[in-house]
């Protein structure tokens, strides 16, 4: 039994071996996490860059590649899924103050991150959540000419205010007003309509609620432009969008 005992305990130096290769393992595995790790950091950094340039933000957009290995992604130059946030888009007199965008299937050559010079990139879909600020929007309706405010309205719906030309005469008014979308665009639609003490005969009521009727486009959107859904609450107007088979070029 003891000799048994004896044939079974480690050498010192196959003990010695073994935390060697037991280390080397340890320095391979840490070597390759901080590759990955920094490769990711990169990447990351040249795709904000070239979304920067595509869309004209001043600031450059939070990109955060998803998974849990970054190399793998990295040399086949397909990622699964990558999130990206971007404030302050513009490109016409509407601002967007903040995008969310979910974008899956991106295409970004291995070559290009090599290089650090991405010229293009794919998305095959992007789901998006648009945050619109009522000053932004107000901000639109007076570059634009129109002389009417939004504001938070009651459960889910707008307040438009203004002044409006009808019939030879000022009409101040105010009015609730749904949301929904059409194409790229948000439509707000009035429902009551207060005109104060004026009066107003029916023609002229039909006439105000028509030009109430306002279309604002959001061609600008970074990722498609295909809006799905619009609701309000006091912070402002939010939207959501998805886009299919997307390039981006700077």
């Amino acid at each position: 039994m003891a000799e048994t005992r004896r044939r079974r305990r480690l050498s010192p130096e196959r003990r010695r071996l073994l935390l060697q290769v037991g280390g080397l393992i340890v320095v391979v595995v840490l070597l390759l996490w901080g590759a990955d790790f920094m490769a990711r950091i990169s990447a990351q950094t040249l795709l904000s860059r070239n979304i920067q340039d595509a869309t004209g933000v001043e600031v450059p957009p939070e990109v955060d590649v998803q998974g849990t290995f970054f190399l793998p992604q990295l040399v086949r130059g397909s990622y699964s899924e990558v999130n990206v946030t971007t404030e302050g888009v513009t490109g016409s007199p509407l601002r967007i103050d903040r995008v969310e965008s979910q974008l899956s299937d991106v295409q970004v050559p291995f070559h290009d991150v090599l290089v650090r010079d991405i010229r293009r990139v794919g998305v095959g879909r992007s789901e998006e959540n648009l945050d619109l600020s009522y000053e932004d929007l107000n901000a639109y309706f007076a570059a634009t000419g129109r002389r009417l405010t939004v504001a938070p309205g009651r459960a889910g719906t707008v307040r438009i205010s203004g002044d409006l030309m009808i019939v030879n005469q000022t009409v101040p008014l105010s009015a609730d007003a749904t949301l929904s979308v059409e194409g790229d665009a948000l439509r707000i639609s009035p429902e009551s309509l207060n005109t104060g003490s004026g009066s107003l005969d029916a023609a002229s009521r039909l006439l105000l609620r028509n030009r109430l009727m306002l279309l604002v486009p959001l061609g600008t959107l970074p990722f498609g432009h295909q809006l799905t859904g619009a609701r309000a609450d006091s912070d402002g107007v939010h939207l959501t969008a998805t886009g299919t088979d997307i390039l981006i070029e700077p």
